[in-house]
C-alpha cells in the first residue's frame, strides 16, 4: 500500500467521525437549549394563568358567591378554551380529584360551543403542575403544552444532516485525494530520481524549489547525489587509471622479459662465439637495469602516496650542484650543456624529492634535445612564490601529448623512450612530488620549440605549508 493511500484511509474516517461527532454534539446542545426555552416559556404561561385564576376566584368571593366545583370548573374552562387554540391544555385539581375537565374525559378541552375534543397525552409535550396561591393552595393547576412542531423541526434537521453527510463524504474523499496527491508529489519525485540514480544516471537531480521540509529534503538529496556522483567519477577514474597502469606495466615487462628469455636460451643452447656472447650479455644487462629502474620508480610512486612529507629549508645552490654532478655523465655523453641560474637561496621542501624532480626533468630534456643544444635549470621568485624551472629547446610536445604526459607509463615518443630505456614514469613521479609539496606544476610545450616545466614552492621567508 502506497503512502498516500495510508494517509487517505487514515485521515478520511478520522475527519468524518470528528465532523459527525461535532455536528451531533452541536445538534444535541441546540435541542437542549430549545427544550429549556420551551420549558421556561411554559413555566411563565402557567404562572400567568395561575395568577389570573387566582384573581378571578378573589373577585367571585368578593361578590359573596361560594366556590363550588361547578363554578371552579367554569372558571378553568374559560381559560382552557382560550389556550386550547394555542396548543395548551389545562387541568384543575383539588384534594377530592380533578375538577376540570370532567373525569369521564381524559384531558378534554371544550371547544367554544361545539362539543368536546380529546387530545392524547404523549411524550411530545411539556407538562407542569403547581398549586394556586393561598388561600387556594388546595387547588392545583396542571399545564400541558405540545411541542410536536419542535420535534418535527429536529427530525427535519436530522434528515438534513444525513443527506449532507452522504454528499459531503464523497466530496471530502475527492478533495482529500487531490490534496494528498499534491502534497505527496515531492515524495514521488524523490523516489523516481533515486531510482534513476540507482540505475546509473548520477547526473539526475530533484527539481523541487519549495521552502518546506520537502524542499530541504530535496536540497540535501541533491547534495548527496552530487557527492555520490563525484565519488563515483573519482572511483571510475581511479579504476581506469589503475587498469591503464596495469596494462602499460604488462606491456613494459613483456618486451624486455621476452628478449631476455630469448638471449638467455641463445646463450645456453647455441654454439656461439665470445663476441656474440658479449652482445647477448650486454642486452640482458641493459634490460635488467631498465627493469630495475622501473621497479624503483614504482616504489617511489608508492612511497609518495602513503608517506607524508616533512618540509625543511632547502639550499638551492647545494641542490643544483647535486643535480649537476648526478647528470654530468649523461649530459656529457649527449653533448648537451646545462646552464644553471638561481636568484633565490632557499625554499621549503624535501631536498631528496626535489633533486629527483629535477633529475627526471633533465633526463627527459636530454632525450628530447639534439646534440650541442642547451638545457636551463633556473630558480627565481615570482609573485611571492619560489619557482624551479627546467627548460629545453628540444622536440617539444603536441597539445594532446601535453595533456597526458603526466600519466604513468605514458610516452610521447615511443621509439625514443625505448631507445633510452624509459618507462614513462618520470613525469608521473614529478607530478606526485609536486602534490606532496602542495605545489603547482605547469608544463608549456610547443612542437619543435621545446618544453618548459615549472614547480611553484614556498619561499624560505614564508611560513612552511602544513602538509
Amino acid at each position: 500500500m502506497r503512502f498516500w493511500h495510508k494517509i487517505l484511509l487514515s485521515v478520511l474516517p478520522l475527519f468524518i467521525i470528528t465532523l459527525d461527532v461535532s455536528v451531533i454534539m452541536v445538534m444535541k446542545k441546540s435541542w437542549q437549549l430549545n427544550i429549556d426555552s420551551e420549558t421556561q416559556r411554559a413555566s411563565s404561561d402557567q404562572l400567568l394563568i395561575a395568577n389570573n385564576i387566582y384573581e378571578n376566584l378573589n373577585s367571585i368571593q368578593a361578590r359573596g358567591n361560594p366556590l363550588t366545583p361547578i363554578l371552579l370548573a367554569s372558571v378553568a374552562q374559560s381559560y382552557g378554551d382560550y389556550y386550547h387554540k394555542q396548543g395548551i391544555y389545562l387541568q384543575l385539581w383539588d384534594s377530592d380529584g380533578m375538577i376540570y375537565p370532567p373525569q369521564n374525559e381524559n384531558f378534554t378541552a371544550q371547544s367554544s360551543g361545539n362539543g368536546s375534543e380529546t387530545e392524547a397525552l404523549d411524550a411530545r409535550s411539556i407538562q407542569l403542575s403547581t398549586p394556586l396561591p393561598a388561600p387556594y393552595q388546595h387547588l392545583r393547576l396542571v399545564y400541558q403544552r405540545e411541542i410536536s412542531e419542535l420535534f418535527a423541526k429536529q427530525q427535519e434537521l436530522n434528515r438534513f444532516f444525513v443527506m449532507i453527510n452522504l454528499i459531503a463524504g464523497p466530496v471530502l474523499l475527492l478533495l482529500l485525494y487531490l490534496l494528498i496527491r499534491q502534497l505527496s508529489k515531492p515524495l514521488k519525485l524523490l523516489s523516481e530520481t533515486s531510482k534513476t540514480i540507482a540505475e546509473g544516471d548520477y547526473t539526475k537531480r530533484v527539481e523541487l524549489h519549495s521552502k518546506d521540509e520537502f524542499g530541504e529534503l530535496a536540497l540535501n538529496f541533491n547534495r548527496m547525489a552530487e557527492a555520490v556522483e563525484q565519488r563515483v567519477t573519482e572511483l571510475s577514474d581511479m579504476a581506469e587509471e589503475k587498469q591503464r597502469m596495469v596494462d602499460n606495466l604488462a606491456h613494459e615487462l613483456r618486451t624486455p622479459l621476452t628478449s631476455m628469455q630469448g638471449f638467455a636460451e641463445f646463450l645456453t643452447t647455441a654454439n656461439i662465439g665470445q663476441e656474440e656472447q658479449q652482445t647477448a650479455g650486454d642486452y640482458i644487462l641493459s634490460e635488467t637495469l631498465r627493469l630495475k629502474n622501473l621497479a624503483f620508480k614504482l616504489l617511489d610512486l608508492s612511497v609518495l602516496r602513503h608517506q607524508p612529507l616533512t618540509p625543511r629549508q632547502v639550499d638551492i645552490p647545494e641542490l643544483f650542484q647535486t643535480v649537476q654532478h648526478t647528470e654530468h655523465p649523461k649530459l656529457a655523453s649527449a653533448d648537451i650543456r646545462l646552464l644553471v641560474q638561481h636568484k633565490i637561496a632557499t625554499v621549503w621542501g624535501d631536498e631528496d624529492l626535489l633533486a629527483s624532480f629535477l633529475v627526471n626533468l633533465i633526463e627527459n630534456a636530454i632525450h628530447a634535445s639534439k646534440r650541442g643544444s642547451e638545457i636551463y635549470m633556473l630558480a627565481y621568485e615570482l609573485n611571492g612564490e619560489a619557482v624551479l624551472e627546467i627548460r629545453d629547446t628540444g622536440a617539444g610536445l603536441s597539445a594532446e601529448q601535453a595533456k597526458r604526459v603526466f600519466e604513468p607509463f605514458y610516452r610521447g615518443d615511443q621509439a625514443r623512450s625505448r631507445e633510452y630505456g624509459g618507462a614513462g614514469l618520470g613525469l608521473s613521479l614529478c607530478r606526485q612530488i609536486a602534490e606532496a609539496h602542495q605545489a603547482r606544476l605547469t608544463l608549456d610545450s610547443n612542437l619543435g620549440k621545446g618544453t618548459c616545466v615549472r614547480i611553484f614552492l614556498q619561499l624560505h621567508n614564508n611560513c612552511p605549508p602544513t602538509l
